[in-house]
């Protein structure tokens, strides 16, 4: 446009924009709709900081139309207020598109044919007076998001941690205006990674989401959680009427199949900090005997749980079977996970019935221990477990 101050039908540009005070009106009403919380209705919507937000918007069209400099930040001033009020993105962007719009029936009713090359122009500069201004609100919506969400987390993490240590909970939820569940679930989950994941990765990124909007899709969005690329701990509250861990069990399947293994455990909030240490150890117990895959309860491991008590009973009971090879304690094994299928177990093993049959029996031998008996085979279950859980400790240990 090589005219600085273009014209329409013999009037300026500028003066169609800001010379008629009805228009003023017409976007109010135009974008009341977008956010009537937030910009009123009727009367409402004619209160004064929507005029004066209106107003600058006019201004900064006018400029953007006749080349003048233009000046955003009173207009970004007035978003992020919105913002930091609780009006959403879209909202604010619908409110610019609706106002834009309004401006351009203004600039089109008062084009004659002979101004098709202006009106061309001016649709031109609106795009980019549109580009601009939506370029700079992201910016400032996902600067306000940020702080907010900050705020958020730290809260949240505040709870969690005087939840699962035993702090003041309530105190913490009180500050940041937050209600308790009268009840939690605490899951802590382990995620097996892919071999070319790093903690700093896209892909770790996108899984520690991935889990989140897991857990988030069964509970809602009040969970209370710490959650990172190899799993972490979550407090998910209970409510009556559901089930939620057949939910989560079904949701991390979905989601992430054999490569999560978690552990669940429910308790009242002056419980948790004390059923943390259980689920904790239950995880530790499902990955050493159980493998991964699966989201285990107390009532699914609860006979394992008591034969790992830590103390002089585990360790004598681990070395009731440390001179058994693995081929037998693979035999155990399958014969126990068969619930005592002799064919099963062969099947599994791929070797034939009396091959199983021999093994047991020289697992009598060596250990005292008779896996086709109920006592025998509860006494070797809890072995294995204690085995198993024994030479983890050490391992730490050596490492």
């Amino acid at each position: 446009m090589t005219n600085i101050e273009p014209t329409l039908g013999g009037t300026s540009v500028r003066d169609i924009v800001l010379g008629n005070r009805e228009i003023v009106d017409r976007i109010i009403t135009a974008i009341a709709p977008t956010n009537p919380e937030q910009h009123g209705t009727g009367d409402a919507s004619q209160a004064a900081d929507i005029r004066w937000a209106v107003e600058h918007s006019l201004q900064a069209a006018a400029d953007s139309l006749t080349g003048r400099p233009n000046d955003d930040e009173l207009l970004r001033a007035s978003a992020v207020r919105r913002f930091e009020e609780g009006s959403s993105f879209s909202s604010v962007i619908a409110a610019y598109h609706r106002g834009v719009a309004v401006i351009w029936e203004q600039l089109r009713a008062h084009a004659g044919r002979e101004d098709d090359a202006t009106l061309a122009e001016c649709a031109r500069l609106l795009f980019v007076h549109l580009e601009r201004i939506t370029s700079a609100l992201a910016a400032d919506f996902e600067r306000t998001w940020t702080v907010s969400r900050l705020g958020e987390r730290d809260a949240r993490f505040a709870i969690f941690t005087a939840l699962t240590q035993g702090g003041d909970a309530e105190g913490e939820a009180h500050r940041s205006g937050r209600t308790l569940a009268s009840r939690y679930g605490i899951l802590v989950v382990r995620l097996r990674r892919a071999e070319d994941s790093s903690p700093g990765d896209v892909i770790a990124r996108r899984e520690t989401q991935r889990l989140r909007s897991a857990i988030d899709s069964v509970a809602g969005g009040e969970v209370l959680a710490v959650l990172g690329a190899a799993g972490g701990t979550a407090l998910v509250p209970l409510r009556d009427g559901g089930d939620t861990i057949e939910d989560l069990r079904r949701a991390l399947q979905a989601g992430f199949g054999r490569n999560c293994t978690g552990a669940w455990v429910e308790a009242g909030i002056s419980e948790i900090a004390d059923a943390l240490h259980v689920a904790e150890e239950l995880l530790e117990i499902a990955l050493a005997i159980r493998g991964e895959g699966e989201v285990h309860t107390l009532d699914d491991l609860l006979l394992e749980y008591q034969s790992a008590r830590p103390g002089p009973g585990r360790a004598l009971l681990a070395r009731r079977i440390d001179g058994v090879g693995d081929e037998l304690l693979q035999t155990v094994d399958a014969y126990l996970a068969s619930g005592g299928d002799r064919r099963s177990t062969a099947a599994a093993l791929h070797v034939h019935p009396n091959t199983v049959d021999y093994r047991l029996g020289r697992v009598l031998t060596l250990t005292g221990m008779e896996a086709t008996t109920p006592e025998g085979a509860a006494q070797l279950r809890a072995a294995r477990v204690a085995n198993r859980l024994e030479r983890a400790a050490h391992e730490r240990l050596d490492g």
